[in-house]
This record gives structure tokens, sequence and C-alpha cells, in this order.
């Protein structure tokens, strides 16, 4: 039994059955706040960043949290990714909110947009791109994904656009769309589909997003009942069912699938309301199960609050939506 999972029991009160919180790995950092979560399947080692230091630390299957790579020039980490069979962790780095980081500056608030590759096994920084002139606007580099070509694509919640770094590290917008506009968070989660297409997710519209990769300009909203205001992370799992992670008070993670190759969709199950997730931001999937970055980010706006000094990555129990 690992010593910091706790699992799902059912407690009787009163004589009714309330269902415990599902499984969690819960490790402690001191004002960590961590936004993106990335697995290691070699390994099986967790990679989670801190938007108040940009530090980025792992977490092991015991819940034992360790530095791997610290900068103050990091500001503020967010979306992360382990590129498949290249031994490197990338990293989104910006700075958008006065709350975060304690590194924040007026050369850097809302203009940065930086993305990093470490180096796995020396924890060595060995690529650095800036975004930052690629499109001109505000800045808010939030999350990326991989098309198995050697390209990253990767989300700005703060411009209408989707960039491109090539495998030689050239950065570009691959696409721009006035269905990613927003006045607040605008694309947020993105993912690669093999069938040859990016489905990204819109925090502020709720609204699911296709972008073939072989004509970006026809990008259009998948057609599905439900919205998902506070939309943030996505993963494929195996299955090539859509996870997508929503917070801002709803708390709650969804498994969404298409049978006309996401030009419409389906929520087919969640998890329950009871699960108590804490803010949860984005999460991977590892043997099969998702697990999902409890960030509790929503402190940060409450100065009456005291910050906390323990996170968790919980596990994502699904339940039919009827």
């Amino acid at each position: 039994m690992l010593k910091n999972i706790l699992t799902a029991t059912i407690i009787c009160v009163s004589g009714t059955l309330l269902m415990a919180q599902t499984p969690r790995i819960t490790f402690k950092a001191d004002k960590l706040y961590p936004e993106g979560v990335a697995l290691d399947p070699a390994t099986g080692t967790y990679y989670v960043g801190s938007v108040k230091t940009g530090t980025i630390g792992t977490v092991d299957q015991q819940g034992n949290y360790k530095e791997f790579y610290k900068d103050k020039d990091l500001i503020s980490s967010f979306g992360m990714k382990v590129e498949p069979g290249k031994n490197k962790l990338w990293v989104c780095l910006a700075d958008p909110d006065s709350n975060y980081s304690t590194h924040s500056s007026p050369a850097t608030f809302r203009k940065m947009a930086r993305l990093i590759a470490i180096d796995l096994k020396s924890a060595k920084k060995i690529a650095d791109i800036d975004l930052s002139k690629t499109y001109n606007g505000k800045h808010f580099i939030n999350d990326l994904c991989f098309d198995g070509k050697g390209n990253i694509y990767l989300t700005d919640s703060f411009s209408p656009v989707i960039y491109k770094v090539d495998a030689a590290g050239k950065a570009t917008v691959f696409a721009e769309n006035e269905l990613f506009k927003s006045i607040d968070i605008g694309l947020n989660g993105i993912v690669y589909h093999p069938g040859g297409y990016l489905l990204v997710d819109h925090n502020s519209s709720g609204t699911i997003i296709k972008v073939p990769i072989s004509n970006p300009n026809t990008a259009s909203i998948v057609k599905i009942k439900t919205l998902f205001p506070g939309a943030d992370g996505l993963i494929i799992d195996d299955q090539q069912n859509l996870i997508l992670i929503q917070n801002k008070g709803v708390n709650k993670v969804f498994k969404i699938s298409s049978v006309d190759n996401w030009s419409s969709a389906e929520v087919k199950e969640a998890t329950g309301g009871t699960d108590r997730f804490a803010q949860p931001s984005t999460g991977v999937v590892g043997a099969g199960k998702v697990w999902v970055l409890n960030s509790r980010l929503n402190e940060l706006s409450n100065p009456t609050l005291v910050p906390s000094k323990e996170f968790s990555l919980q596990l994502a129990v699904f339940q039919p939506v009827k």
C-alpha cells in the first residue's frame, strides 16, 4: 500500500452511505501551487511545476517531492509534457497573473512567452525558445502537445493563436482564429489526435475546438450538448477519449467521446460531485488510469487564506452519465 494514497471507502453517517475521497498521492512543498504535471512512463515519476517560483519538481509514487530544476527566470511554469522517446521535459513559462509568481516584474508581466526543454537525466536546460515576438499581443503560454513528427503546438490564453515549434526550434503562428478570442482566459488545454488534428478547449466560452493540421483555417467548434466554462487541461486516453478537466467551482473531470471524427461529441462519464477536487488543473494518463493535479490556485486570489503546503494528484474515478 502506498503510504500517501487514500483508498476510497464507504462511510456510514447517521444511516446515510457516503463515498470518501478517491485515492490521492499527496505531496508537501511550501507555497508550491503547481499548475502543470507530466509523467515519465519509463520511471513512473511525476513532474510538477509552480506558479509561485517556476520551480520544476518530481513526485514519486509514494508522494515524496524533490526539486528537479530551479531558476528565478522561470517566473511561473504551466503546462508540461515528457516528449515520447526523447528523454526531454518541455515546459511552458509565463507571467500571467499578479497574484502568482514571486519573481514577476513589469518586464515579464503578460509579456513573457517561453518554452524550455530539460534533459531528464542531467536535469540541465537544453532548449529555451522565446515566443513573445511571434505574435503581437499579451501572452500566457499555457499548454502544449506533440504531433509525433517533431512538432510542438502551444496555446496562448491571452492571444487568439496556436503556435508551432518545429524540430529545429523555429516558432511560428500555426493558427489564428476568431473562435480563439476571449476578453479573459481563452485557449487552454491542447492535445493532438492521431486522426490529424488538434483538439483545444476554451476556458471562457467552455467550448471544444477542432483544428485540422492540414488546414487550420477550417477550425470548428465541436458540437456537444455541454459547455465547460473553466475548462483547463486536456488528455487523450488509450481509447482516444478526450479527458477534460474543469475548475472554476465545478471541479470535475469528464470523459468525452466522438463517433464522427470530432465533428460532434458526447459526455460519456464524469467524476462524482463528492470527490472534492481542489481547483484541478491538468492531468496525466498512466497504466490506464487518469491522475489529476489539485492545484489550489484559487487560493492565491484570496489573501485571507493561509498558503497551502500540501498538494495532491487525485485519481479520477468515472461514473456513467445518464
